[in-house]
């Protein structure tokens, strides 16, 4: 047998090894199907073609080669449009596109009548909300009374702490549009990943401090 392709082969064992200090998967995969293409020269120009090894490593270079085009595919950033596009844009930018499409499609569109009371004061919240449109009352325990609109949670302190609600809620304009999370539900899909839990909970955190920021103007 040449030289050349024994070669090639030691560089691939070597690359197929060195792919294994990859913590990412697609570059996991990526080396090991280079590795094993640099070993095939060996079977194939060996005394006797060896035609199992052969025939193994090419189902390992077609199945790796199928999952980094779906890993590929399921990377690529999802293009948003319009609410949804907006929401993300202006809130929930640091959740990839795709993460977030999946965030959003947990919540329903709900349209609300003037003076509707969506939260009350030292009870038990069972909704996060997500203003879109309209003007929303919000009464404090001392009687004091703000106005938010678009682009403001309702209900996130208590989404956050588990406690009861801190302030009443209700509709102020004619008709208003809210996003609506079921509080278990959404609990539930963050509890798969913790930096994403971590995440949506520094989001709704910047949306207190800025509300507190407003107060005290």
């Amino acid at each position: 047998m040449p030289m050349t392709p024994i070669l090639l082969a030691n560089l691939g064992f070597a690359i197929a090894l060195i792919a294994l200090l990859f913590r990412d998967i697609l570059w996991l995969r990526v080396v090991s199907v280079l590795g094993t293409l640099l070993i095939f020269p060996m079977y194939i120009f060996s005394d006797e073609i060896g035609w199992t090894s052969i025939g193994w490593n090419s189902a390992h270079i077609v199945i790796n080669s199928i999952q980094i085009v779906i890993l590929i595919l399921l990377r690529r950033p999802l293009v948003l449009k319009g609410v949804e596009k907006q929401i993300h844009t202006s809130i929930f930018y640091a959740i990839t596109t795709r993460t977030f499409d999946k965030i959003f499609k947990l919540a329903k569109f709900e349209e609300y009548v003037n003076n509707t009371e969506l939260i009350h004061i030292d009870e038990p919240i069972h909704n996060l909300y997500l203003v879109i449109n309209g003007d929303v009352e919000v009464t404090l325990q001392d009687d004091t009374k703000r106005i938010v609109s678009s682009n403001t949670f309702l209900g996130e302190q208590a989404f956050i702490t588990g406690e009861t609600a801190s302030a009443t809620v209700r509709i102020l304009s004619d008709r208003a549009t809210l996003l609506k999370w079921d509080h278990q539900t959404l609990q539930d899909f963050l509890n798969k990943d913790v930096a994403l839990s971590n995440t949506f909970d520094l989001i709704l955190t910047s949306d207190i401090i800025e509300k507190l920021r407003r107060m005290g103007s």
